[in-house]
Order: C-alpha cells, then structure tokens, then sequence
C-alpha cells in the first residue's frame, strides 16, 4: 500500500473516532476497535498483535519508554488495519536494532508509516509546525513537537524529515 493511502486510512481512522487532539490517545483509540491491549515486560518483544475468531489483543513490552509504547501500539494497529490477511505479527526487539532480518519489511514499513500518520497527522504537524517555527527550525521545537504530540523526539525528527517540513 502507498504512503498515500495509509496517509487516508490513519486520517479516516481519527476522524471516524471523533479523535481531534494531539497526542492522540491510542489506547482508548484500540478499544473503540475492540482490541484489548495488555503490557508485559519481555526481553524479546517490542510489540505483537493476535487475532483470532473476531478477537484481538496487542501485546506491548512495558519495560520499554511510553513514547516508545505508544508508537508500538499505534504500529500494532497499522498491521491491523492495512494487513487484514495476518493473525500474527510481532515485532522483535532484534528487528527494530538491525540484528536480525526482518521477513517482511514491507509489512513493517508499512505499519511504521500508519503509526506515523496516526500519532503525528499530516495537517495537524504542518499546522503546528508553522505556528512554532517562525524562522530556523531549532532543538528546542523539535522537543516541543514531540512532546505535543507524545512521541519520542526521534519519531519526531523522521515524520517532519518524511513530510519535507524542514
């Protein structure tokens, strides 16, 4: 699927949930999909996501910062919601730290760029990003964008990368 579309699907996905805010709330956002989540410490796991007769439960590690919870769990639900063919993914700490190769990076990339669009929407950053940075675009508003947005100033930096705001 196109940035495009997964630009649409996220935008669609927010605006059918009356979600209107930043930071978006993704675990009431799970819930209003009927996907239960449950946090457990793991030396393996980032995130998962399991669906099996009409259930589903993201499973993300608690061991990890909550800016990085939320960006697992807003990726948990790109594979929801752009891999409907796929009951099983996890998302292995050796992945995301390049150890291992991943079998499906499509699919990662892909649900990457839902959680993106998802925690940090297009119109809402651009908007944001002209009221905060009047000038040269500094540190200090990268810090205030990710904590506006409740992402890490790393996830930050890629999605304005990403959308060429800067």
């Amino acid at each position: 699927m196109d940035i495009k579309k997964i630009e649409s699907l996220a935008e669609k996905i927010l605006d059918d949930n009356g979600v209107k805010n930043s930071p978006v709330l993704v675990e009431e956002l799970a819930e209003k999909l009927n996907i239960q989540i449950k946090k457990a410490s793991s030396e393996d796991f980032s995130g998962l996501l399991l669906r099996k007769e009409g259930v589903s439960l993201i499973g993300i590690n608690s061991k990890e910062p909550i800016t990085r919870q939320r960006f697992s769990i807003a990726h948990e639900l790109g594979h929801y919601c752009v891999h409907h063919n796929k009951d099983v993914f996890v998302d292995y700490l050796e992945y995301r730290n390049n150890k291992k190769e991943s079998g499906s990076k499509i699919k990662e990339t892909e649900a990457n760029m839902f959680a993106a669009a998802l925690l940090m929407p297009r119109k809402w950053l651009e908007r944001d990003f002209e009221n905060i940075v009047k000038n040269t675009f500094e540190k200090e508003h990268l810090k205030l964008l990710a904590e506006k947005y409740g992402v890490s100033e790393d996830a930050m930096n890629f999605r304005i990368i990403n959308l060429r705001l800067n």
